[in-house]
Order: structure tokens, then C-alpha cells, then sequence
């Protein structure tokens, strides 16, 4: 029977539902065979407003630090997609030197609402100091930036600092702090070679943090940043591992075929294996753990926000996302792969829905409610995870067109997804990086 729920475990994630045998088949529909997608999912438009022009001011600077800076910060500037940003060879002519000035009236003829000044240098053996400054169009000439920042970093983690730099400086522009700062974890692989990675948040430094020899499953991050993961081999259970401590020691209960913490990490949840069953188990730690929902074959847990426990569990038809036991998606329509995104404008839950040969993230109320999909075309778009600003959703995509597959990045409400990496993996999460060691802020505007 173990055989049989990891099957069901692999099918639930691709979209699938189990008959009898154990062998994978599309979701049930109603009787009738209605597209309940057209009914039901409002597109989200591609076509959004205008968006704000800035320009990203160019430098003849060789230094490795200022280099990193500039790159990062235009790249988290083009991905966050809340601003459309100047190409550099839009830039106004002239000599680009550290100490050259903002020609704020120039820029403004380009069309930049504002302009991004950065540089980063060697203030000692092991530090760095990364600055940020931006000027806006309606300054005088000669005035001092409306927003700047600087940071004395490490060496060693100049990139960090520089996503940090970019997430201060999509504050100023917006009101709310970007989510650069952070990574994404997922797994990679098939059948029983299956590792978990990790990879910076705009596709930098894809890296395998698990042991190649067990088979993986939903990798989370807890608290403090710690990564775990449900695993297994030939020879023990799935059960929770950590990448720091290795196997987490689980007293009485059965294969461990996902988790999750609680953002403030007073909870967890685990899918665990009971007989023919999947059962979804939560409480404040591993030690202390109780049946949390009666629904058959939960399996991918999440916590809200507000600490609300969500999950894919059996529907009469298929497969449906629940919070707290209720469902939050429709009958008749298989969703998968729920996640909770905390954006500015309100909580808002996103998962994977079976469109005929295709699968679409879809996003709607905290509570349910209409949905609207957020992706299009042929091909599986999966896996949704939120950024730490609730603002981006990143995906899996096997899409044939456009950028091809990969992993993707767009905002929650709308716009083109922008491709960060060519590999496609599944069980995808999302978390802010802890703080980093000898981080400093020595100045402010």
C-alpha cells in the first residue's frame, strides 16, 4: 500500500487522480462532461496598466562588487514587475563616473519617472559598502536624492546585500519592501532520484542540498530558515529530514508525505500515512501532533497568514483545496498545490486546476470565492509559490512557446511571466532569508 499512496502522492502533484490499480487517469468530471473552467475562472488580464519608466544609472566601474550591485539590482527591478525599466542603452550620453551626477532633467527626457543610482566598494579586508540613491523627475537639479541607503556588508555575501539594496529601493517606489532577499526550494528529479535545491530568487546558484541516495518529497522552509523535507529510502518510512540535522526522529507515525510551518512557526502539519488513507496531522511541534481534518487523502499542507491550515484533499469529483476542513475550490474541477500569498491588497489563495490537456494556476479569496487563472496556453504551469511581499507568484512551466520551460515569476495580479531559470521541478516553496550576519545600515535618507 505504500507503493500505492506514493503514487497517488506523485499523480496529485501532476494533476491527476488515482482509479483502481493505482493507475493515474484525469480527475472524474460531473455527469454531463460541463467545462466547469469556462464557468468559473475570470482570465486575469495580461494587458495591465501603463507601468512607471526608471532608468538604472550606468557606470565604467570594473569593481566586482559594483558590478554585482548594478546586475542584481536591475534584474529585481525587471522582475518584480512593478516598473518598466529603461534599457541601458537608453541612457542619457555621457561619463559615467562614481562621482558623476544624477542629470535628473536628462533622464526625465527619456520618459523615467525616476532614476536609480547605485555603487558598491571596498571599504576594508572583508567588508563592502553598497549604496542606494533615487532621484525623482520633479527634483531640482543638484538636490540631494529622495531615498538613499547604505549598506556595510561581508564580502562573501555582496550578493545578498545587493538583493537587499534592490528590495529597500522597490520601497521607496512603492511603499512596500520587494522579496528579493529571499530563496525558493523545490525538488528535481523523477521516480526515485529526487533531490531538493534550493535557488536564489532571481535563478541564481541553483544548488542540491539533499543527499542523493533517498528519494525526496516537499521541501519547506521553518523557522529561523531552516530547510526540511519528507524523504525516504528502500530500506526505512518517509520521513521528515532536515538539511542541517538529517533525519527528525518521529515516534508512532507513518510515512511522511508532506509539511509545512505556520509562518510565525507556532504550528506544523504533516500528510501522514494511515493504512489506504492520507491524514493531515498538526499542533505546535512534532512531539505533539493530532488529527486535523477528517478529509480523505490530504495531502500538501500550508498554513495561512493567519495560521489556518489548508490542504488538497479528496472532492466526490477528483480532488479540492480545503482551509480548516471547508472547501475552497469548486467540485469538479482538480486543483492542487495550495499556497497562500499575502498581498498588499489581502490574502489571497492560489493553486493548480486541470484544464482539459493543460493545468493553470488560478487565484482567489482567502475564503474562496470567484477565481480568476493567472496563466494561459498549452502546457502544465504548477507548483505556485509566493514571494515574501506576497506580491510575485513563481511557477513550473512546460510551456513550448515564449521563453520555453522553466521556473517563472509574474505578479499575482497579472502581467507576462518572466522566466528565471530553464529547470523544472515540482513541490516549489518560497521563503525570506534570515538576517544576515554583519548586515548594517550606516546611513539613511
Amino acid at each position: 500500500m505504500r507503493l500505492s499512496i506514493l503514487a497517488f502522492v506523485a499523480a496529485a502533484s501532476a494533476g491527476l487522480a488515482l482509479v483502481a490499480g493505482g493507475r493515474p487517469a484525469l480527475a472524474q468530471q460531473p455527469s454531463g462532461g460541463e467545462d466547469l473552467l469556462g464557468e468559473l475562472v475570470i482570465e486575469a488580464g495580461q494587458k495591465t496598466r501603463p507601468l512607471p519608466k526608471i532608468g538604472i544609472m550606468p557606470s565604467l566601474s570594473s569593481n566586482i562588487e559594483d558590478v554585482t550591485l548594478r546586475s542584481v539590482m536591475r534584474r529585481d527591478l525587471e522582475l518584480c514587475g512593478e516598473f518598466d525599466v529603461l534599457p541601458e542603452s537608453a541612457a542619457p550620453e555621457g561619463l559615467y563616473l562614481s562621482d558623476t551626477p544624477v542629470d535628473v532633467a536628462a533622464w526625465a527626457s527619456k520618459g523615467a519617472e525616476a532614476v536609480v543610482k547605485v555603487s558598491g566598494r571596498r571599504i576594508s579586508r572583508a567588508e563592502i559598502e553598497l549604496v542606494a540613491s533615487v532621484y525623482l523627475k520633479n527634483g531640482k537639479a543638484g538636490a540631494p536624492p529622495a531615498f538613499e541607503r547604505k549598506l556595510k556588508v561581508p564580502d562573501a555575501v555582496v550578493r545578498e546585500g545587493s538583493h537587499r539594496a534592490a528590495d529597500l529601493v522597490i520601497g521607496a517606489l512603492t511603499g512596500t519592501n520587494g522579496g528579493f532577499a529571499s530563496r525558493m526550494t523545490f525538488v528535481l528529479g523523477k521516480g526515485t532520484s529526487r533531490r531538493v535545491f534550493t535557488i536564489d530568487a532571481d535563478g541564481h546558484d541553483a544548488t542540491a542540498v539533499s543527499p542523493a541516495g533517498i528519494t525526496a518529497l516537499s521541501p519547506v522552509f521553518g523557522p529561523g530558515g531552516e530547510l526540511f523535507y519528507a524523504a525516504g529510502t528502500r530500506g526505512e518510512p518517509y520521513g521528515v529530514y532536515s538539511v542541517k540535522r538529517g533525519r527528525i526522529p518521529l515516534s508512532g507515525r507513518g510515512a511522511v508525505y508532506g509539511l509545512a510551518f505556520a509562518p510565525d512557526g507556532s504550528k506544523v502539519a504533516l500528510s501522514v500515512g494511515a493504512g489506504a488513507n492520507v491524514q493531515v496531522l498538526a499542533g505546535p511541534d512534532f512531539d505533539h501532533l493530532s488529527p486535523a481534518a477528517s478529509i480523505p487523502m490530504a495531502l500538501h499542507p500550508e498554513f495561512s497568514p493567519r495560521g489556518d491550515l489548508v490542504f488538497a484533499g479528496e472532492g466526490r469529483y477528483g480532488q479540492r483545496i480545503y482551509l480548516n476542513g471547508r472547501p475552497i475550490s469548486p467540485e469538479g474541477v482538480f486543483a492542487s498545490s495550495p499556497v497562500m500569498c499575502d498581498h498588499p491588497t489581502g490574502v489571497k489563495a492560489l493553486f493548480s486546476i486541470v484544464s482539459g490537456p493543460s493545468t493553470h494556476i488560478v487565484a482567489t479569496g482567502e475564503r474562496g470565492g470567484p477565481f480568476a487563472r493567472l496563466t494561459s496556453g498549452p502546457g502544465t504551469n504548477s507548483d505556485p509559490a509566493c514571494s515574501p511581499d506576497g506580491r510575485l507568484v513563481a511557477f513550473f512551466s512546460t510551456r513550448t512557446t515564449g521563453e520555453g520551460p522553466g521556473l517563472y515569476v509574474m505578479r499575482l495580479t497579472g502581467g507576462r511571466p518572466k522566466r528565471i531559470s530553464p529547470l523544472v521541478g515540482d513541490s516549489l516553496r518560497w521563503g525570506p532569508l534570515s538576517r544576515m550576519t554583519g548586515l548594517a545600515q550606516i546611513g539613511e535618507r
